[in-house]
């Protein structure tokens, strides 16, 4: 059933609400459904659901039950409460398959692997948020416990601020007001100013680096990557463990080669 003329939504580069009359309610609700499940929550009766997801319990349920019978939801337990399937995994591979950027960095990123001991991500941004959309990881960096679709603050991560020095100042400010500026780790950059004045410098140098303000013991470097066809951005970083090197070593090392890779994927994306 389509949402009444007076729905609502709120839009990431603005942060304003406006009436959408095309948006469809039952849609919404069935994917907040498939939201709640995560870490902590792998099996919940529709009780919970409707707790988690806000809904009443028979909206809860009908969006449940359909999402059964769709496959994206299984029943498990004596209780009947329902998980998530395997088909849910169909989506994040479409996606990867889809995506310009996602297909034409992935040989790059393996490459990556290969030539440095780094961990290797390939990041997106969603709203204020960084995605970690791909992972190569290293044995030293395993306890990090990150890996494809792990979301993190865009502007307390160093594949973050790349991607965000893609973006002009308002639409940074934008993002920034809808995250929870706060210290992370010691190393955390986090007032406003100096996040600014960070994105700043790496769209003159044309790259960021990351030292424990996200994870303890990580190193990060990181460079922004632009599609120019669809103006959608991305980012590339080195991750390392500072007890396996050092801040000199990875800038050494890993600057210059991350730097001409993320201008070889971007050049690459223009020919496709």
């Amino acid at each position: 059933m389509a949402s009444k003329k007076n729905d609502k939504t709120s839009t990431p580069e603005t942060g304003a609400e406006d009436v959408d009359n095309l948006f469809v309610g039952s849609v919404a609700k069935a994917f907040r459904v498939l939201e709640a499940f995560g870490q902590g929550k792998p099996m919940m009766g529709f009780s919970q659901i409707a707790r988690e997801v806000g809904l009443e319990k028979s909206a809860a349920q009908r969006a449940a039950h359909t999402l059964w019978k769709l496959g994206y939801l299984d029943k498990v337990g004596p209780a009947g409460e329902y998980r998530l399937t395997k088909r849910c995994l169909d989506l994040g591979h479409a996606f990867r398959k889809s995506n310009r950027i996602v297909e034409c960095a992935e040989p790059y990123l393996r490459f990556l692997r290969r030539k440095t001991d780094a961990s290797i991500n390939l990041t997106m941004l969603d709203g204020p948020d960084s995605m970690f959309i791909i992972r190569y990881t290293n044995s030293a960096m395993l306890s990090n416990d990150l890996g494809g679709g792990l979301r993190m603050p865009a502007w307390c991560t160093a594949t973050g601020v790349a991607m965000l020095s893609a973006l002009d100042d308002e639409q940074i400010r934008v993002i920034l007001s809808q995250s929870d500026l706060k210290p992370v780790m010691p190393g955390t950059i986090w007032e406003t100013d100096k996040i600014m004045e960070r994105i700043h410098r790496s769209r003159e140098e044309g790259y960021v680096l990351g030292v424990e303000e996200d994870f303890a013991s990580d190193i990060t470097l990181a460079c922004a990557v632009r599609d120019g066809l669809t103006g959608e951005i991305a980012a590339i970083g080195a991750s390392y463990s500072s007890e396996t090197t050092s801040v000199k070593a990875v800038m050494n090392g890993c600057r210059q080669l991350m730097m001409s890779t993320a201008q070889e994927i971007e050049a690459k994306l223009m020919t496709l």
